[in-house]
């Protein structure tokens, strides 16, 4: 703090900009005044707006003023006027010792009176009246209508400091202002010596627009630079036009006039340097502290140019040296074009405003705070609601003897201010469209979400049957239960299928909300901000999530425990509107969801306590998915009181809901292509889909950035509005497209085979979501894609789609069946999986060529067939070229294109096996998991199964080279079968 100190020495005193009822009640601003030589305080609305918003410390204030029946501007001016008066009271020592000429406090009047003479006077009595301490500085712009009311409130006697001075020559009309009414109160009759005054002069934001304007006149390369080159000029006016207002001030007191009223006692109007923090980062970030030391200045610093002058700042007179460069800066600017009377009128106007947006925002807050504090007593019933929910939670999972009672208390309040207040549903309803949704992400907390349909009546199912077989409130949620639209527990799933709905709800133009509760435990998984990045791009205002941050995991405290500013800063770095609220007070929780309504997506960080309400869990370590024994019950529930009404529930729609008319069925499609054509399944798969959202307006395509490799493409011009890029977050347009598929829409998620393994999770819980219509495709799939290597070849896509419940795998091989499968995909229930090639294949299909799911095509047959070669897309053409081979050789084979992978043709497979002598399964994949695995288990035995597949680490290489170096190539087939015949 010594450079700070020093700075007396010169004759500068150094002020905070900034003043919180914190600092003063915890005795950091007195310790300031007296350790550090901090010699005044200045505030605004946004400071008083930080201060009030971001802390509980006035909350008691409003309590007693709401009670007065205080409107919010009164209220506005009691809590700011009681700090302003407690900091002049720290500061009234230093105003002693240094005789009136530091020690001051600055309160700002209404921004709205900055061209209003005669309100400006009237205010600033007000105030000074009200706040009623010698230390007190009025601040008033020094605007054309200010210099008057200036003049008028000294002569009363009234401190002014004059802020958003910009240009030398308003300087000069303030510094008028400030001789006439001294001049005017001698004249009186009255003393001078009392009356004190600063001149604010703006510095930072002078540069910020300067360097702007500069940069627009440095001339293009190539061109001779003009002299004086702009470059030079860039972070130097502001500095330049506060020296040479020092100089016009030091005429003044070099002046007769000023020599008269000092030798009265007057005392010196001093220059204060304001908007002292470094904007642009290349810039030093004390630049506007050190050239501007010297007599009769006061330096008004933020915490942060405070903490850095007193690590490194120099401290010497500097607010005279490099007058006639600063002449010369001024100079120059004139030659290359810049008014400078424009650049600082153009700052005053803007100043002005920017006063008056943190005043809006000061008043809107507390307005928010003041209707919160209203509601409390209608906040009763919903209070009572949400102790009956914890109630319920801790019986159904004694009853159950498992489950997380303490992750359901944590969120009682949030799940109640939804159910019983804000969200529009019909507990009679489960199918209803029009309505608001609610995905429980965290679904490890499905007892709260059983216990709120219960106590809402929208489900009679007895709750204490939880987790009990044939039961459908199972441990986490499912569409077992009829309000469970999709499947969550496996956690950071919940918002991206919430993307999804609100998409849905987009297209079939339902104004509804969807409301998504995590835990602060699960955004730790990628996927929770994969989703956070869609919902922003994508502009889904209509999307709340809530996060209950309870602060413990299952195994240890949570990552940030109670930070909930570090979800905020996330939150908002996506693009999100984050509001934090504590999670337990109602009238918060309604406020935030109010507040939501008016912009999004929007983020609410719910602060609370895990086991909430009972105080041997409320936030204990150890009890996570532990449920409490006989015991443990009585005692919680002792302690959560009687059993309660519960709040009503008004059964309510979002408007008038038409559903859209049944889609006709699709006719066949017309495919055009010619025997032998080279055509990549990928390119037919893509044109399928362009033809399809012709007959199918329910059709969607999501894709992750890959749409010009998997010829997504071709619908997303044709269909934009149906069409949304997920860019590279898969995890996310899998959750996006069950979202869809959930609420009726025939979705289709696209991109690499291998990059849908990163999806597995969610597909895996998309199949416990059971959709209707899920399509998902993966092109460039096996070591056929070629040079670009391992990391890009798909071969664990079948395994990984072969393991899903219910599931569909198809596998064209050529533009005929391509187009043809897409279109049974779009018919086929549940999920299906399509895998395309990348490399063109002939095609081999007649156009009308018929495909059904569980079918396959028998390419090559004989009653001589000695064995089978079973192959799917790119191995299908690999096995044709094999068998012309064998048969010069004099053996015939049977080929079956097996392009429905699951379910297999049973019947054709099991004619092959009766008749011939073994199976020779050839696959683009894995060895393990895919068509041969398939296959074996088909046939059980009845014959041998041989499999040729990826066996070893592939490389790089040519399509054909990869295929052949790794078994599965032509003249690997036709190796095998010769080996099988020896």
């Amino acid at each position: 703090m010594d450079s700070l100190l020093k700075l007396l020495e010169f004759g500068q005193s150094y002020w905070i900009d900034n003043l919180t009822r914190r600092m003063i009640k915890n005795g950091e601003l007195k310790h300031r005044v007296e350790e550090q030589g901090l010699g005044g305080v200045t505030s605004n609305p946004s400071i008083f707006h930080k201060a009030i918003a971001n802390s509980d410390d006035y909350d008691p204030q409003i309590e007693t003023l709401l009670g007065e029946g205080r409107s919010k501007i009164e209220i506005y001016e009691a809590l700011v006027t009681t700090d302003i008066q407690d900091a002049c009271d720290i500061l009234h020592p230093v105003y002693k010792e240094r005789k009136g000429q530091d020690g001051f406090v600055s309160l700002e009047v209404s921004p709205y009176l900055a061209h209003d003479t005669e309100g400006s006077i009237q205010e600033a009595r007000r105030l000074w009246q009200t706040v009623d301490r010698p230390n007190l500085f009025i601040k008033i712009p020094g605007t054309t209508a200010g210099v008057p009311a200036i003049e008028e409130l000294l002569f009363e006697g009234i401190n002014i400091n004059i802020t958003l001075l910009f240009s030398i020559d308003h300087y000069q009309a303030v510094a008028e202002a400030y001789l006439r009414a001294l001049e005017r109160r001698l004249e009186a009759g009255q003393a001078v010596e009392n009356i004190a005054s600063v001149a604010s002069f703006f510095l930072s934001r002078i540069d910020v627009l300067a360097d702007q304007l500069l940069g627009h006149r440095i001339p293009p390369e190539g061109r001779s630079p003009s002299a004086p080159h702009p470059e030079n000029l860039r972070g130097k006016v502001a500095i330049a036009n506060a020296k040479l207002a020092y100089q016009r001030f030091k005429e003044i007191l070099q002046s007769e006039r000023w020599k008269t009223l000092a030798g009265k006692g007057a005392q010196v109007q001093r220059m204060l340097w304001a908007s002292t923090s470094t904007k642009n980062p290349a810039y030093r970030d004390v630049m506007y502290v050190e050239p501007l030391i010297g007599p009769y200045t006061v330096n008004t610093l933020p915490e942060k140019t405070i903490k850095a002058f007193a690590d490194h700042g120099i401290v010497k007179e500097t607010v005279e040296e490099n007058i006639e460069e600063s002449r010369k800066v001024f100079a120059d600017l004139e030659k290359i074009g810049i008014d400078l009377n424009l650049v600082t009128a153009q700052l005053e106007n803007e100043g002005v405003q920017k006063f008056i947006d943190p005043y809006d925002a000061l008043l809107a807050m507390l307005e928010a705070k003041c209707e919160h504090r209203q509601s409390r007593q209608t906040m009763k019933p919903l209070q009572e609601t949400a102790q009956q929910l914890r109630r319920l939670v801790i019986r159904m999972t004694t009853e159950a003897g498992s489950g997380h009672p303490t992750s359901c208390l944590s969120c009682a309040e949030i799940v109640t201010a939804l159910f019983f207040h804000e969200m529009r549903w019909d507990p009679s309803d489960p199918k209803a469209r029009n309505v608001d949704a609610f995905i429980l992400s965290k679904g490890h907390a499905a007892p709260i979400l059983w216990a709120a349909l219960w106590e809402a009546k929208a489900i009679n199912e007895d709750p204490l049957s939880l987790r009990k077989w044939g039961s459908s409130l199972e441990g986490h949620p499912t569409p077992n239960n009829p309000w469970v639209k999709v499947a969550t527990g496996s956690l950071g799933q919940g918002l991206a299928a919430a993307n999804g709905i609100a998409l849905a709800n987009r297209l079939d133009d339902v104004d509804a909300r969807i409301y998504c509760l995590l835990g602060d435990g699960e955004c730790s998984e990628g996927s929770v901000w994969e989703a956070a990045q869609f919902a922003s791009l994508n502009h889904l205002s209509n999307l709340v999530a809530i996060v209950d941050v309870n602060a413990l995991a299952q195994s240890d405290p949570a990552p940030y425990q109670h930070d909930t500013d570090v979800f905020s800063r996330r939150f908002q770095s996506f693009g999100w509107e984050a509001i934090t609220v504590d999670g337990h007070d109602l009238g918060a929780i309604l406020s935030a969801l109010e507040q939501a309504k008016k912009t999004g997506p929007t983020a609410i960080i719910a602060k609370t306590e895990k086991g909430k309400g009972v105080s041997f869990l409320e936030g204990k370590e150890g009890w996570h998915g532990k449920p409490l024994n006989r015991e443990e019950m009585e005692k919680a529930l002792a302690e959560l009181g009687e059993d309660q009404a519960v709040a009503p529930v008004d059964s309510r729609r979002v408007g008038h809901y038409t559903p859209p008319p049944q889609s006709k069925p699709a006719p066949p499609l017309p495919v055009n292509y010619s025997l032998g054509e080279q055509i990549a399944t990928r390119d037919g798969f893509g044109s399928a889909l362009k033809k399809l959202g012709e007959f199918l307006p329910e059709l969607v395509v999501l894709d992750g950035d890959v749409k010009n490799s998997t010829r997504t493409e071709y619908f997303a011009e044709a269909y934009p509005d149906r069409f949304f890029e997920s860019y590279i977050a898969e995890q996310n347009m899998a959750g996006a497209a069950l979202g869809l598929a959930a609420y009726g829409k025939i979705a289709c998620a696209t991109s690499f085979a291998c990059f849908l393994t990163r999806a597995y999770d969610f597909i895996r819980m998309a199949g416990h979501s059971r959709p209707a219509h899920l399509i998902f495709c993966g092109s460039h799939a096996g070591v056929s894609i070629g040079e670009d290597g391992p990391s890009q070849m798909g071969l664990e896509d079948l395994a990984m789609f072969r393991a899903v419940s219910g599931s569909t795998i198809l596998y064209p091989c050529d533009g005929v069946s391509a187009e043809h499968l897409t279109q049974q995909a779009t018919k086929t229930q549940g999920i299906v999986y399509i895998r395309t090639t990348r490399g063109k294949t002939p095609v081999i299909y007649n156009n009308d060529e018929p495909f059904s799911i569980g079918g396959s095509k028998t390419l090559r047959t004989s009653k001589e067939d000695q064995f089978t070669i079973i192959a799917a897309g790119i191995t299908v053409h690999e096995a044709l070229v094999a068998y012309e081979q064998l048969k010069k050789g004099g053996i015939l084979t049977r080929i079956i294109d097996a392009y429905s992978i699951k379910p297999l043709d049973e019947e054709t497979l099991a004619k092959a096996a009766h008749e011939t002598q073994g199976l020779l399964t050839v696959e683009d994949h894995w060895l393990d998991g895919g068509l041969g695995d398939a296959v074996a288990a088909t046939v059980c035995g009845q014959v041998p199964v041989y499999r040729l597949a990826i066996t070893a680490e592939p490389r790089s290489g040519k399509p054909e080279e990869l295929l052949e170096r790794y078994g599965i190539s032509r003249q690997a087939i036709v190796q095998k079968i010769l080996e099988l015949m020896d």
